[in-house]
């Protein structure tokens, strides 16, 4: 269950509800679809493009759902570990306060990450995302991410452009 923070205030919120309450008041969509549906035996590591088709397949119902609703049109699995390759780089360039031309959509199926969150109005959040959390930041929404300090995380990545992640750096 995510856990948000309120920057200005250092206010905590824990609470299900009030988590979905102040991120759906900050713009944000925010629901938990949980893990059950996990395959069980993925080890939190790097995982194999065929684990990755896995745990697609696992959620195909919703992905299929969320391209009918909204649109998009590809899905993919990101696994960043300690021991990914160019890691820190990759950080470098998520930690960079940016926008997309597309809704940034991730489902967090193992470990947990951190997106900071700069509405036009109203406090910045962080929130941080657990196994089961589902977040959609609409297109053209200032936010940054990163790892915590465990530095592993799987997710669900949803885009209606092709091209994928793409950031336009403020």
């Amino acid at each position: 269950m995510a856990v948000i923070t309120l920057l200005d205030s250092g206010r905590i919120v824990r609470d299900p509800a009030q988590v979905a309450a102040t991120l759906v008041a900050a713009g944000v969509t925010y629901e938990v679809w949980g893990t059950g549906r996990m395959p069980k035996d993925l080890r939190l590591r790097d995982l194999s493009e065929t684990e990755k088709r896995a745990v697609l397949t696992a959620f195909d119902a919703d992905i299929a759902r969320l391209m009918r609703e909204r649109g998009y049109q590809t899905a993919d699995v990101v696994s960043l570990y300690p021991t990914t390759q160019d890691l820190d780089t990759m950080l470098m360039a998520y930690a960079k306060l940016h926008v997309h031309t597309d809704d940034e959509v991730r489902f967090v199926v193992q470990g947990r990450g951190v997106f900071e969150l700069h509405p036009v109005q109203g406090e910045a959040i962080s929130a941080e995302l657990h196994p089961g959390d589902f977040i959609t930041i609409p297109a053209n929404y200032p936010h940054q991410f990163r790892l915590c300090e465990d530095r592993h995380i799987t997710a669900i990545r949803l885009f209606t452009d092709r091209a994928g992640w793409v950031a336009h750096y403020v």
